[in-house]
């Protein structure tokens, strides 16, 4: 596989599993554990999965073996994901929704309307232990996910169209959102984690061809 070559849609699917998870919710002692491990185990081996970005993934595991034992790493590593993504930085962090990163600014506005209808539409709803507006990125990633999924198996056209869409959507505020982690990520994981999701984004995606009418 060269740097231009697609890769599968199971393993792109996973890939934006992965993300999703990764900026949905603190790393725990057990995944920092399996990032100790070698690269293609654990919560980043989807990732590394694909030949493009292993590097940077590799990159990204250092950071995590650099903080030391992992108890210390959830430490430091939880410290930096609430300060960015849970609004413990005030200015100094990097809101996790696209509205932060349109219009003016405010949270919960119309990118959040449309991700709702978005999830209505494919007859999901944010989880109840996830209580976030839904135009998070973990929830925009979770929708392309299933979607993705569904365009596999049924080659529907409106998924297909939804996950283009959905790709377009997140390369439209991605690049400011990966700014702000780069401007106030005081561990770096997480500034890492953006830079390479939005290096994953720009990859060529696994072609999906709708069913014959």
């Amino acid at each position: 596989m060269t740097m231009t070559t697609p890769p599968s849609g199971p393993t792109y699917t996973e890939a934006v599993a992965a993300f999703s998870s990764l900026f949905g919710a603190p790393l725990e002692t057990i995944d920092i554990d399996a990032i100790h491990q070698p690269l293609d185990e654990g919560p980043l081996a989807p990732l590394a999965a694909i030949p493009a970005i292993r590097d940077a993934v590799a990159s990204l595991r250092e950071i995590v073996i650099a903080q030391g034992e992992p108890q210390k790493g959830v430490s430091e590593l939880n410290k930096a994901f609430c300060k960015l993504f849970m609004g413990l930085g005030g200015p100094r962090s990097a809101p996790p929704y696209e509205s932060a990163y349109t219009g003016d600014g405010r949270l919960f506005q119309e990118p959040a309307r449309e991700m709702d209808k978005l999830l209505q539409q494919q007859g999901l709803a944010p989880s109840e232990e996830f209580p976030e507006a839904a135009d998070h990125l973990a929830l925009e990633l979770s929708l392309m996910e299933e979607t993705l999924r569904l365009a596999g198996l049924t080659e529907d056209r409106n998924d297909i169209a939804l996950v283009r869409d959905l790709h377009t959507r997140l390369l439209g505020w991605v690049p400011n959102f990966a700014g702000a982690c780069a401007a106030h990520d005081p561990s770096g994981f997480y500034a890492e984690a953006a830079k390479l999701l939005l290096t994953f984004l720009k990859l060529p995606h696994p072609k999906l061809t709708p069913a014959a009418a």
